[in-house]
């Protein structure tokens, strides 16, 4: 189980086609499928699709090389082989890709049922591959969605099966990487649905319309969440976190269990930001072995950059800056380090997409709550971002909005809208909700830095004078430093779980009010000696590696 993705990219289950039964309903009294028994659903499904939407019959012919590229994943996959498995995945699929079907589709399932083998775990995995190559290089129509929907229904629950009879081999072994892809996918076909659903109501297309209404099943939220939630509490890979010698069976002893499971944590902590509830999304991550020496999201870069995406945003959204801001620090001071994506791979320019929205992010953070970063950082924002830093920094309201709207999660909808009153739909309502909620907290505390930097200058100052220099009367700033004293109080978590810490007072002076006087006590944090030269090691060491590697080069 594994994949090469990173951060999100549609079919009904078995229950779940057009005019079936409620899969959410059903889920868990339903039987346990055979892979006969999915054989026999793919040939039903692919009758009802071909009778719902009749197209001309012709015969696909494939190149060689792709032939040959899908008899050799077969193989592996029948031996369970994850080294060829990931070889194949990561660079051969890419390759073809690139070099066949750049903007054309793979073959059908049918095609490769026809020509290459009828098993159904290798058409499952096929389709697979097929619909997410549809979503990240072509147009996707709502036949697609409908199809990843129905695929992804009966590899989930496949997998569920096996893990929830404990069987000894599992039908799907998967290299790490497309295991990863595989749910991140998963959650970000979901959320395309979700976006195209809310642009067809607002264009008024009615063929579309139609098709969601008669759908109602596809791609449903309620679930989507129960079938993460079942992956993780079927894999144990919470067990396993608490304590990793404590059990036996699912993630204990079985790697594509234990990261299908821990991945799925991961994708859990996607919906719920998704879905704008934070406190959730970081309760979710609760065990999550952020404090190990090597965690498991080390062993792939996408799902590094999703976990510190998404936990630095919830961060944000909470106002704990603190948190926020070392949160985004470390995985930018990271990836500057590293380079660690296949650049054939979808997930390539994703990653560097999240890079430049954490940059924002941490943007809006430090104008909100300012403190010291890595020089590094600070040399890239002033190089990149110093007119937006400039913008953030004189209170524009603007440039906040800009930001956030380019660096937020694209938000969706819990539930979908009412069919029967859409004249006063809002197709854009998630997101608007979040903003407005941002921009209320920044509005609060846009004159925070202002103040605080005027305080800076002096030991001791009249609130007139104070007042004068922030252009506001007295009364108003008397309230402005009650805010001040609120609004520095965050609680920062220096160990143990994500929602863990302590109240921490973060602004950068302290002061208290005296009748007419302000007595401030500017803070000087001073770094360690030790500190400091080790830092300096570290990056002469950095750049030492890469000069060996230009006289290599040359």
């Amino acid at each position: 189980l594994g994949c090469p993705k990173f951060c999100g990219r549609r079919s009904t289950g078995p229950g779940g086609a057009v005019g079936g039964r409620s899969r959410s309903g059903a889920m868990a009294a339903e039987p346990k499928k055979t892979l006969r028994q999915l054989a026999e659903e793919n040939e039903d499904s692919d009758s009802d699709v071909s009778e719902a939407v009749p197209e001309p019959v012709r015969k696909e012919t494939m190149p060689d090389s792709v032939d040959h590229f899908l008899g050799q994943l077969l193989e592996a996959l029948k031996k369970k082989a994850i080294p060829e498995l990931h070889k194949l995945y990561e660079d051969t699929f890419n390759k073809l890709t690139n070099d066949y079907f750049k903007s054309k589709k793979w073959p059908q399932a049918d095609t490769i049922k026809d020509q290459v083998s009828q098993e159904p775990l290798f058409l499952i995995l096929y389709k697979e591959l097929y619909y997410r190559h549809i979503y990240a290089r072509l147009s996707v129509s709502l036949d697609d969605r409908h199809g990843s929907w129905d695929n992804y229904c009966k590899l989930l629950d496949l997998i569920i099966s096996d893990l929830e009879s404990e069987s000894d081999q599992l039908s799907v072994i998967l290299p790490a990487q497309w295991l990863w892809d595989m749910t991140d996918e998963f959650v970000y076909h979901y959320q395309t649905f979700c976006t195209t659903r809310s642009k067809a109501i607002k264009a008024q297309k009615e063929k579309e319309v139609t098709f969601f209404r008669e759908n109602p099943d596809v791609w449903k939220t309620t679930t989507v969440l129960t079938y993460l939630h079942r992956l993780v509490r079927a894999s144990k890979v919470e067990e396993y976190l608490a304590n990793k010698t404590a059990g036996e069976g699912g993630a204990f002893s079985c790697e594509p269990t234990r990261l299908l499971g821990y991945f799925s944590l991961m994708q859990l902590l996607r919906m719920h930001s998704l879905l704008g509830d934070y406190h959730l999304s970081m309760k979710t991550i609760q065990r999550v072995d952020i404090q190990d020496e090597v965690p498991l999201f080390y062993k792939i870069p996408a799902c590094h950059v999703t976990l510190y995406y998404y936990m630095g945003f919830a961060y944000l959204m909470m106002r704990r800056y603190a948190d926020a801001i070392r949160t985004f620090s470390e995985i930018l001071v990271f990836l500057s380090k590293t380079s660690g994506v296949n650049s054939l791979s979808y997930q390539f320019d994703a990653m560097a997409k999240k890079q430049d929205q954490m940059y924002a992010l941490m943007l809006i953070a430090l104008a909100l709550s300012p403190r010291q970063i890595d020089e590094s950082l600070e040399k890239t924002i002033r190089d990149k971002h110093g007119e937006k830093q400039a913008r953030l920094r004189g209170g524009e309201e603007l440039c906040f909005e800009e930001l956030f709207s380019y660096a937020a999660p694209k938000f969706v909808s819990a539930a979908p809208p009412d069919y029967e009153n859409l004249e006063n739909f809002n197709a854009n309502e998630a997101h608007q909700r979040q903003l407005q909620l941002f921009l209320q907290e920044m509005r609060q505390q846009q004159f925070l830095p202002r103040i605080g930097a005027y305080m800076k200058l002096y030991t001791v100052i009249k609130t007139t004078k104070l007042a004068q220099l922030c252009d506001m009367d007295t009364d108003a700033l008397r309230d402005q430093l009650m805010c001040v004293m609120h609004k520095t109080s965050q609680k920062v978590r220096s160990t143990g779980a994500p929602l863990d810490g302590e109240p921490c007072h973060c602004s950068e002076v302290e002061f208290y009010l005296d009748g007419g006087m302000v007595h401030i006590n500017a803070r000087h944090v001073e770094r360690d000696h030790g500190e400091v030269f080790l830092e300096q090691i570290l990056k002469f060491q950095d750049l030492l590696k890469k000069v060996d590697k230009e006289k290599e080069k040359s």
